[in-house]
């Protein structure tokens, strides 16, 4: 039964040891704020907040008494 665990032990230690290189050397990303797979980064300035038309969102939630509610609000 001791020499079970032990090479339980050893095979789990050898794996652990043999994927962390290969953990380590997988792609990062281009930016320090994008993910992985997008290939532009979202500028979110105010010069952006002119160009977008007034438009209207369907806003739901529950209200501090527990009731459900759902609005449209204007968007600017």
């Amino acid at each position: 039964m001791r020499t079970l665990l032990l090479a339980g032990a050893t095979l789990a230690l050898l794996t652990a040891v043999n994927f962390s290189p290969a953990m380590a050397q997988e792609p990062k990303p281009s930016g320090g704020n994008t993910c992985a797979g997008t290939s532009q980064r979202v500028d979110s300035g105010t010069a952006n907040a002119a160009v977008i038309a007034p438009h209207y969102v369907y806003q739901d939630g529950y209200n501090r008494r527990g009731d459900w509610r759902g609005h449209w609000i204007l968007v600017r």
